[in-house]
């Protein structure tokens, strides 16, 4: 079993978007269209996570500096708890050695409906090294992030930088 970052192409695409709608909320979600058409293969990354030819998940990635920023990583419903999301930030661990590696998750807070769900993702990126950042920042549509970061730190302006960016590309 191994894991396989290949970009997105007409073969995969559709795969990727299932992925991708069924992962992520609305209000979280920048047009896939959007993802596809500013993907370039050099700082803004969009992948299928393939084991062999099966398809079994999605990421995008922004390279900033020396920064790579994860806007987006999922598994696929049918292979979660398979190991593969393990092999995902390994491989990007490996990879991105010398960068500082950012994300950000959900705002733990126990009122959310899904708050068990979210205490799990930030425990599944802290077994890997990241720590939070301590601060919480929102996007537009009001949802409330917080960042974590393995590698060094990164400060709310570089997050904000990254939102804003994606905002304004048509």
């Amino acid at each position: 079993m191994a894991l396989n970052f290949k970009k997105v192409n007409d073969v995969n695409m559709e795969g990727i978007k299932k992925i991708y709608n069924d992962s992520f909320p609305l209000e979280e979600m920048v047009p896939f269209n959007k993802l596809v058409a500013i993907s370039n293969g050099t700082d803004h990354l969009f992948y299928g996570l393939f084991d062999d030819s099966t398809l079994v998940g999605m990421s995008y990635l922004i390279i900033k500096e020396d920064m790579l920023y994860v806007l987006y990583l999922a598994i696929s419903n049918s292979y979660q708890n398979k190991g593969y999301g393990k092999m995902a930030i390994n491989e990007l661990l490996k990879k991105y050695s010398s960068y500082r590696i950012s994300l950000n998750i959900e705002e733990v807070n126990p009122k959310s409906f899904n708050y068990n769900q979210r205490v799990k993702r930030k425990n599944f990126y802290k077994y890997f090294g990241f720590v939070s950042q301590d601060y919480l920042i929102s996007n537009d549509e009001g949802v409330t992030f917080e960042t974590m970061v393995i590698n060094g730190d990164v400060i709310p302006q570089e997050i904000r930088g990254i939102f804003d960016e994606l905002k304004t590309i048509k």
